[in-house]
Formats: C-alpha cells, sequence, structure tokens
C-alpha cells in the first residue's frame, strides 16, 4: 500500500513538504539568531557612545592642558591685575614680547563652557572639543624668589545620561 502511494505522488507531481512542527523549530531558531544579532549590534552602539565621550573628554584634556602650559613657559610675567585666579571661572593672562620684540598679551577663558585662548586681543579659537563641557577651571599662581608659574586645575564632562563621562584634570608649569 505504501508502494502504491508513493507511485501517486510520483504521478501527480506532489513533493513531501515541510511539516508545522518543523516549521516552528525553524522560525524559533531565525528568531534566537536574530535576537542575538540585534543584542551584539545594541552592545556595540553602547559602548562606542561610552567610548566617544570619554574620548571628547580626554582628547580636550589633553589639548588644553598642552597648550596652556607650554603658553605659560614661553611667556616673561602673568598680569595679576586682568588674571582671576584661585575661583572658577579662572581666567589666566600671560605678557611677552614675539620675535620682533613687540608686545605679546595670551588670554584664556572660558565662555559658553568652552576654553577659549585670544592672542594680543583677537580670539585664536577654541580649545576644548565641541562636545566637552568645561564645568570647572581654576588657575593658581605661584611664586617665589627663584619661581613663578601657574596650576592649572580643570573639569571636563561629555556625553548622556548612560553615556556620561567626567574628568577631573591637573598641570603646572613655571615661566621662564
Amino acid at each position: 500500500m505504501l508502494e502504491m502511494l508513493e507511485r501517486f505522488k510520483q504521478y501527480k507531481g506532489i513533493t513531501n513538504g515541510f511539516s508545522l512542527v518543523e516549521m516552528i523549530i525553524y522560525i524559533l531558531i531565525l528568531v534566537s539568531l536574530l535576537v542575538v544579532i540585534m543584542n551584539i549590534t545594541v552592545s556595540i552602539v553602547r559602548s562606542q557612545r561610552a567610548v566617544k565621550a570619554s574620548r571628547n573628554v580626554e582628547n580636550s584634556a589633553m589639548i588644553s592642558l598642552e597648550r596652556i602650559t607650554r603658553e605659560v613657559r614661553q611667556m616673561n610675567d602673568v598680569s595679576s591685575t586682568l588674571s582671576v585666579f584661585d575661583t572658577n571661572p579662572g581666567t589666566l593672562v600671560l605678557n611677552s614680547t614675539d620675535i620682533g620684540g613687540n608686545p605679546r598679551t595670551v588670554e584664556f577663558y572660558v565662555a559658553s563652557s568652552t576654553i577659549f585662548m585670544k592672542e594680543n586681543g583677537v580670539v585664536s579659537g577654541a580649545l576644548s572639543q565641541s562636545d566637552a563641557v568645561i564645568t570647572n577651571l581654576i588657575f593658581r599662581h605661584f611664586s617665589n624668589a627663584s619661581v613663578d608659574g601657574i596650576r592649572i586645575e580643570m573639569t571636563i564632562e561629555s556625553g548622556t545620561s548612560t553615556y556620561y563621562r567626567v574628568g577631573d584634570f591637573y598641570s603646572s608649569a613655571i615661566l621662564r
């Protein structure tokens, strides 16, 4: 009888298909794979956002502190009357002369949560990245008979909610 059924199927062109149980199993396997892939994708996106926030904080600190300390080391004098020390937000005004002997003034200050540099009264641009927020900038002036220098304290924030990063940074430089 089975042989007859097989011959009948071949004669009519009927082929064996998937049963309902097989289809449900295949769909469950496919859904499981999609769930795993989606979780991996979400995890990668979260990690990328956290890394971006950390990179913004660190790059802003590195660029800002490097430029400020380099300028302090090249200057002859700190303008105590125009600078704002020991408070947030601080302002640092440095005086020197350029190669031609002309007076040169450099100022560092915070505006709109960004560190700016002004050279001879002209804004040179932002030192911190646009995605980073400067929440604390304090300049401290120290000096004795042989040393005159500046200590910089800075707090930088970046990111949103779960991807929020904060960093405290410190540097010191001695005038020449």
